[in-house]
């Protein structure tokens, strides 16, 4: 892997607002803040905010003089490294280095058999991680489903459980409190081999979320404070409605997301001075004829490019995304139209850790197939991005000296020592068509659907020591009866 000065910030040279347009959205984010203020209902909060010359009113009111949220942006490290659960480096979120994974806490799924929605299992948490691990293109992954068939009190620690247990990949999670955070943390510590161990190389990564418009819920807050205490990286990322909880203008909606994440970020930097936060949010219109919020509208595409050029030209700090995501309810053309304009737009904006491949129904049901799909248009768009070089060896001006007017190609050193760059597909058809009838006609779609069943059937990663993986079970025991659970 290059080395982060070797990385280019923008490859792609595309922007989609000026300097002075973010100065302009980063200023309104600053008066929200002074002016209107947010409500912070945590009381060590609210005390490290007070101290810092913050002004509360109304007992949890909060507003801001613009030097509390320029030094805490000044705190913030700009570069965020996730282990893979053996602990070697997988994720460099910094610059424009891209990295894409699934979604959590999806009520339904398509089930891979017969394709009907259904409620999520805890099955499916364990076979959608088992999913990602053997995809070349998915680097992280994150639960997909929100199991019905478990309790939902310890429902967040079976779930981790089910990751750990099925991919070696980093796993960003949601945990429902803090004594499920705490858990959680214990059980990733179980398996690093110790607290600062687990510090050092975390192979973990909360997903933390203000509640729009600009409220810091206490929930939130105890375990925002939790993960700093442990020294582990999280992401403060609101997802506010437009015309709902945050205006229905794109800017008034950046702007106000933003004032969140800002708000958030200085009371982490208050509690302690760099603390690794990942910037950014997600927010789609209410579309107001079936008061659904959309997931692939351009109005959102545009508010997560927004905020990758506010973290990356503004800010200097490393990009919560979105991605691969639909409002089909199938994976179909729909679907993949969506989730390519959404993998390449992605890609465009250099956001660093992007989440949701396999979302469809509008962030409402897990898609086996989809995840498969996006691993495919990820390779592709990839492969765009890079483009091409330019050198004596590329140009080929001996090789074409050598073939000649009228000759081919096909068996000169030249091509044999270069045919294998191109790119080629594992999912998509290329065939003849006379050996497309010959395989029976292959879709996209069948072809995905039987690599994710042959993954799942047979991908296994590497285990974990059966001595550890009892002290995992113990500890979601020891959960379960506390929460008076039945095992």
């Amino acid at each position: 892997m290059a080395r982060a000065d070797e990385v280019n910030p923008n490859p792609s040279g595309f922007r989609l607002l000026s300097d002075a347009q973010l100065d302009q959205i980063h200023l309104a984010s600053l008066e929200i803040l002074r002016r209107t203020g947010v409500r912070v209902y945590d009381a060590e909060a609210l005390e490290l905010l007070s101290g810092a010359g913050c002004v509360v009113t109304d007992g949890d009111l909060v507003k801001f003089p613009p030097a509390v949220v320029e030094e805490a942006l000044d705190k913030a490290p700009s570069r965020i490294v996730l282990c893979s659960r053996t602990g070697e480096p997988a994720m460099y979120l910094e610059a424009h280095r891209t990295y894409f994974g699934t979604g959590s806490d999806l009520p339904n799924t398509l089930d891979l058999e017969t394709g009907e929605r259904r409620p999520s299992l805890l099955s499916d948490v364990e076979q959608t991680a088992r999913l990602v691990d053997s995809l070349p293109n998915v680097e992280f992954v994150m639960s997909m489903a929100q199991a019905s068939d478990v309790e939902v009190a310890t429902s967040d620690r079976k779930s981790f459980l089910a990751m750990l247990t099925n991919t070696t990949k980093p796993i960003v999670f949601t945990a429902w409190d803090e004594h499920g955070l705490a858990d959680i943390i214990a059980m990733a510590q179980t398996v690093a081999g110790g607290r600062d161990e687990l510090a050092l190389s975390p192979f973990l990564f909360a997903y933390l979320e203000p509640t729009s418009p600009l409220q810091h819920s206490d929930v939130v807050l105890r375990k925002m404070m939790m993960m700093i205490d442990q020294g582990l990286p999280f992401v403060y990322a609101p997802g506010p409605i437009e015309g709902a909880s945050v205006p229905i203008t794109s800017a008034g909606s950046l702007a106000t997301a933003n004032a969140e994440i800002l708000s958030g970020m200085a009371i982490a930097q208050l509690k302690k001075a760099g603390t690794p936060v990942l910037f950014g949010s997600g927010s789609g219109p209410l579309d107001m004829r079936t008061t659904l919020a959309t997931y692939s509208s351009p109005e959102f595409m545009h508010h997560c490019m927004a905020m990758a050029e506010l973290g990356h030209y503004r800010y200097d700090l490393p990009v919560w995304g979105f991605s691969g995501c639909t409002d089909s309810k199938l994976a179909d053309h729909q679907a993949s139209i969506e989730s390519t304009l959404w993998i390449l737009w992605t890609a465009l904006s250099g956001a660093n850790l992007v989440h949701d491949l396999g979302y469809v129904e509008s962030g409402m049901t897990c898609s086996y197939e989809m995840i498969v799909l996006c691993d495919e248009i990820v390779s592709y768009v990839r492969r765009l991005m890079e483009g091409f070089q330019i050198t004596p060896e590329t140009l080929a001006l001996d090789a074409i000296d050598e073939v000649g007017p009228g000759n081919d190609f096909l068996g000169h050193a030249h091509t044999l020592r270069h045919f294998r760059e191109v790119w080629q597909p594992r999912v998509f058809d290329r065939n003849t068509y006379q050996g497309w009838v010959a395989a029976d006609k292959p879709t996209a779609f069948g072809n995905a659907r039987e690599m994710a069943r042959q993954a799942v059937a047979e991908h296994r990663c590497e285990p974990l020591s059966d001595a550890v993986l009892e002290t995992l079970q113990d500890l979601v025991a020891e959960a379960d009866k506390r929460a008076g659970v039945a095992g």
